[in-house]
């Protein structure tokens, strides 16, 4: 059937060459020349038009063909800017009365004249340009999108008499949906029915984008070869990209004829340079359409375009609007609870609708915050590697997880559809991670999708039937809309932003600590130098006048100096803690593997003349081997076992328990992981306990319960027992009962060494 079919690949749709078929449609005539108008390739069928053959015409001057009225119209139209040449001209061919209509184009390095015979007189052609224009003016006048394809389906069949008329949109992944459809009593109807990708494979999709339109009057036609097949000069296929009279795949033909039709046209609907979707034609019998016609479908088409592009913008420009409206609302919560994710948490539900998402996940160094409803952590930490394996400064969309990560499929129904936005450009795996669940979809197909296509004797042979095909899919979920995606950057921009604020605080923050902590160092420095050299200088003269006063028997004199010497005694040891505390950070060591039983058993022999002087009893329990600094975790404990001696109740025998617990711990802020196990070192004692209000405030400096003459002591021990557990990246508190006791704990992270076993107590 076709001239060139034995030439080419017809084993795979996507490859056949039909931009170079070596052959026209013979309901007009193609001459190819050159810039000299020198005839370089002419079809077969010039013979019908004029009384020439092929061979006689090649090589020689346009004007051996076409009378000179048309001659210098041609040159002339060849004169305007490129986009005049979609412009018709009316061509006379010698020994021909009548007039043709000429279309010319140029490409690849040739120009092509191509000639129709008009349907249309000029009267004619009056009415029919006024009825095009009332059928724009009702087209535009629609208010949905459903209205806009239906109307257009409507005008494009009355212009052009074909018995059908369907829109047909392209998916993402390119199969075709008809949307809207106009047809004849008696014809099949295609309205909501599926065309899988194969139907219009990636070369006639290119077409379409670059050549509007494609015109097949009848579908049994003869293809007329050209004369000669390739470009003389270049030794190349002669490229039809643009011509109008191409001929067609035999595959598409036998399509044609599958459907039961024998006429047929296609017109493009294109959103700037993508094809959106088609205007497909079709007639039971042979049908023409002239150029008049084919221009004022594509005007409509480009209507319809533009229609779709304003009902677009106007849904993208509400989701928009309300986008803004919920960032104010987040930016505000934002700046009102100092952290932007409990900003994102309290406008949550806002969010997610807005995105239409189920679930959203901020993944990074400050640890898994989760959204909504979202996979395990340990999942979401594998979809962020997945995430991560791609370029990590670009966005991540998918609709159907589970075909790029198999165990996805175990929370479908949360996370079947992910967006991910990355937050940092340097560093990977810090990413916003949008969630959709999916959702299960009937499509009805124009026959078995999977049968769309098959093969015989080795040529393609499309289906056969396109009966209703219904298919239930899972595990797939709403494509992501490109308003969606540009809000999901648009939270993510103020998230970065508000992080880069916060950092710059913290900085700020950071720079007057370290200017505070250097002049706490320096005020410690000459606590411990300039103070104490005058205190000694007190306490020794108070001792000399102690004395003598109490050699001269004065009781309220001695009392006057007890108080000296007694002050003097709590300077000392307050300088001596302001001197500790500063330096604990500039004295720590390295972190290294330590039985907490022996340092526990170190400070108990220590304090055993206090133990002793109390009556106390002291229990120590397993404890662990811990990676810490081991002199500070001995002033730890030290610090907390002399609180429990100190804060004993007169008149009831004092116990004091060390132990410890291992426990779940929330993952600490900057690592990423799921929950760790630690251990709790715990102080437990019966003593005389307090209010559990204050169980904040006795961890810092100088704040103290009681009164300095109930108990001795400076008021920063427990401030310098939190300073050391944060640098073990610990965390310490207390639970107490007034009256009955408290216990002091602190948690560690356990050995990283599997075989370091705790230690037995005693």
């Amino acid at each position: 059937m076709h001239a060139a079919a034995g030439d080419v690949d017809l084993t795979n749709c996507d490859r056949e060459p039909i931009h170079i078929p070596g052959c026209i449609q013979p309901h007009g005539l193609l001459i190819a020349f050159n810039d000299e108008l020198k005839v370089v390739a002419v079809s077969s069928n010039i013979g019908n038009f004029v009384d020439l053959e092929p061979g006689e015409l090649l090589g020689q001057s346009l004007d051996k063909a076409l009378d000179s009225d048309s001659h210098m119209r041609l040159r002339k139209a060849m004169r305007e800017p490129v986009d005049a040449s979609g412009s018709p001209i009316a061509i006379r061919l010698h020994g021909h009365d009548a007039e043709f209509t000429g279309l010319w184009h140029r490409h690849g390095g040739l120009a092509f004249l191509e000639l129709e015979v008009p349907l249309h007189e000029a009267a004619e052609s009056h009415a029919f340009f006024c009825r095009t224009s009332g059928a724009i003016k009702r087209l535009q006048a629609a208010q949905t999108l459903q209205g806009a394809c239906a109307a257009a389906a409507c005008e494009v069949r009355e212009i052009t008499e074909f018995d059908r008329v369907k829109i047909y949109r392209f998916a993402s992944d390119y199969s075709g949906e008809v949307i809207a459809e106009d047809r004849a009593e008696g014809v099949e109807s295609f309205l909501g029915l599926r065309f899988p990708p194969s139907d219009i494979p990636v070369q006639a999709r290119r077409l379409y984008t670059i050549n509007p339109i494609r015109i097949i009057p009848d579908i049994d036609y003869i293809p007329v070869p050209i004369v000669p097949g390739t470009d003389p000069s270049t030794g190349q296929a002669i490229d039809l990209t643009f011509s109008v009279l191409r001929s067609v795949s035999p595959v598409h033909l036998e399509y044609m004829r599958n459907i039961g039709m024998r006429g047929t046209m296609s017109v493009s609907i294109l959103r700037g340079d993508r094809l959106w979707g088609l205007i497909a034609c079709h007639n039971r019998q042979p049908r023409y359409v002239g150029h008049d016609a084919r221009q004022a479908c594509e005007m409509v088409a480009q209507v319809l375009a533009w229609q779709v592009g304003v009902m677009e913008e106007q849904a993208a420009t509400r989701q928009t609007l309300k986008g803004k409206a919920i960032q104010r609302s987040l930016i505000s919560d934002i700046e009102q609870l100092h952290d932007h994710r409990a900003g994102l948490i309290r406008n949550s539900e806002a969010l997610l609708d807005m995105m239409g998402a189920s679930g959203l996940c901020l993944f990074g160094r400050e640890g898994i915050t989760a959204i909504g409803s979202t996979p395990p952590e340990s999942a979401i930490e594998k979809v962020a590697s997945l995430v991560g394996r791609n370029d990590s400064t670009e966005l991540f969309e998918t609709d159907q997880l589970s075909t790029l990560f198999p165990e996805a499929k175990a929370f479908a129904d949360v996370a079947s559809g992910v967006l991910a936005v990355p937050l940092s450009r340097t560093t990977p795996r810090r990413v916003m991670l949008w969630f959709r669940p999916e959702v299960a979809q009937t499509v009805h197909w124009a026959g078995n999708p999977d049968k769309s296509v098959t093969t015989e004797a080795g040529r393609l042979r499309p289906r056969t039937s396109f009966a209703a095909w219904t298919e239930e899919t899972s595990g797939r979920a709403l494509p992501w809309q490109p308003h969606e995606i540009a809000a999901a950057v648009e939270i993510r921009d103020l998230v970065i932003d508000v992080i880069l604020r916060n950092t710059e605080k913290l900085e700020r923050v950071n720079t007057k600590l370290a200017r505070s902590n250097e002049e706490l160092e320096a005020f410690a420095n000459v606590a411990s130098h300039d103070i104490k050299e005058p205190l000694r200088h007190i306490e020794a003269f108070a001792g000399l006048l102690g004395e003598s006063i109490r050699e001269m028997g004065d009781e309220r004199l001695g009392l006057m100096v007890s108080g000296i010497e007694k002050s003097s005694q709590r300077l000392r040891i307050l300088i001596n803690d302001l001197a500790e505390f500063s330096q604990l950070g500039r004295r720590s060591k390295p972190l290294t593997q330590t039985s907490l039983l022996e340092v526990a058993q170190e400070v108990v022999t220590d304090l055993h003349q206090r133990i002793d002087e109390a009556s106390a009893i002291v229990e120590i329990g397993d404890l662990p081997v811990a990676r810490c600094d081991r002199n500070q975790m001995r002033q730890v404990l030290q610090n907390l076992v002399s609180n429990a001696l100190k804060y004993r109740r007169p008149g009831r025998p004092c116990r004091i328990r060390v132990f410890a617990e291992s426990r779940t711990e929330p993952r600490p802020r900057g690592e990423v992981g799921d929950s760790t196990i630690s251990t709790r070192v715990c102080v437990s004692d019966n003593g005389i306990g307090f209010d559990p209000k204050y169980a904040e405030q006795i961890f810092e400096p100088f704040q103290r319960l009681h009164g300095p003459d109930e108990y001795e002591g400076s008021g920063i021990g427990l401030a310098i027992c939190r300073k050391i557990v944060q640098r073990h990246g610990g965390r310490v508190g207390v639970d107490t009962i007034p009256g009955s006791g408290s216990t002091f704990w602190f948690t560690l992270p356990i050995a990283a060494d599997p075989s370091a076993e705790p230690n037995r107590g005693s």
